[in-house]
């Protein structure tokens, strides 16, 4: 991150280039002026062919505007590099690549899996990291779900494609409702992608495991 000092010697320089380039052209537009505008003597007030003092003027207030449009592109970029370096770590985007949803009990054991291809032009190394599981409707609410990736880190060549077993141990005591847990593969930040589970209600049995039967009495 750069400070104040090392902005202003750019501010600054920039401040006064386009101050000159304005004055400059300035000046030539006013001398153009006062002298199409004299009085005709009946002696050219040119020492060189009009036309050609007129090309060379467009010519000189083309070059003008290049440099004026060069200096707001470096300017532009400048402040672009600056706000990148600004940037806080973590996430910068809001959106997962993909999402694994899935249904499941409290209790149960849940096994899911995906493809991750390394599109890059380097060997990258690979590591799994995902956040705790947290209810969508109350994200104050946290639920211990065991994670096991299998592999947990690996590197990857570029273009090779690699296969992801993940493990969920979901808790007896998991209420209903729906959690997510955000995945980050270190090595192909920012991207990250999103586990949805539906913890659903659990099945009430009656005692002894029997269907209790309505009777009906004779008369």
């Amino acid at each position: 991150m750069a400070s104040n000092n090392d902005q202003i010697p750019f501010e600054e320089l920039f401040r006064k280039t386009v101050a000159l380039n304005k004055k400059f052209m300035g000046q030539g537009f006013k001398i153009w002026s006062e002298m199409s505008q004299k009085p005709k003597t009946g002696k050219s007030p040119f020492v060189f062919k009009p036309e050609a003092y007129s090309k060379a003027f467009t010519e000189f207030a083309k070059m003008n505007l290049e440099y004026y449009n060069k200096a707001l592109e470096m300017g532009f970029s400048f402040a672009n590099e600056m706000i990148d370096k600004e940037e806080p770590s973590g996430h910068t985007e809001t959106q997962p690549a993909f999402v694994l949803e899935e249904t499941a009990k409290a209790g149960e054991r849940l096994s899911l899996q995906f493809v991750l291809e390394n599109t890059k032009t380097e060997t990258a190394s690979c590591e799994l990291v995902n956040s705790p599981f947290t209810d969508t409707a109350e994200p104050a609410n946290e639920i211990n779900i065991k994670t096991t990736f299998k592999p947990q880190s690996f590197t990857q060549e570029p273009g090779e494609k690699d296969t992801v077993a993940i493990e969920l141990h979901i808790p007896k005591k998991t209420p209903s409702a729906t959690y997510s847990s955000d995945v980050e593969v270190v090595g192909f930040e920012p991207s990250f992608f999103r586990i949805l589970l539906h913890i659903a209600p659990p099945v009430k049995k009656q005692a002894n495991g029997n269907v209790k039967k309505r009777t009906t009495k004779k008369k």
